[in-house]
């Protein structure tokens, strides 16, 4: 993504968008001490099940589709509500 911003620029911005906008979703860590790669799953998993309109934005302009899907196919935090609703939304069959 060429926005005109250095790549650390924009993961400042966008780390501090977890910290203000979507740290209600969060409550059990520090949202600052999140960190966007190391802890990509935690957070994509938490977005999906829980967040709202704002932050699945936030997440499918944060994350690859690639990587979504990655933790769809892995996780075993989500419920399988919320998993075949986001594999319908990826316009992919579930696996199991």
């Amino acid at each position: 993504m060429d926005c005109g911003l250095s790549s650390d620029l924009f993961y400042v911005i966008i780390k501090s968008m977890i910290i203000k906008e979507l740290g209600r979703f969060f409550w059990d860590v520090e949202p600052q001490s999140l960190d966007l790669e190391r802890h990509k799953t935690y957070i994509i998993e938490r977005l999906l099940e829980l967040g709202d309109e704002a932050a699945v934005r936030w997440l499918f302009a944060t994350y690859p589709k690639d990587d979504i899907r990655a933790v769809l196919r892995a996780s075993r935090s989500l419920t399988s509500k919320s998993r075949n609703f986001w594999w319908i939304r990826l316009s992919e069959p579930p696996h199991d």
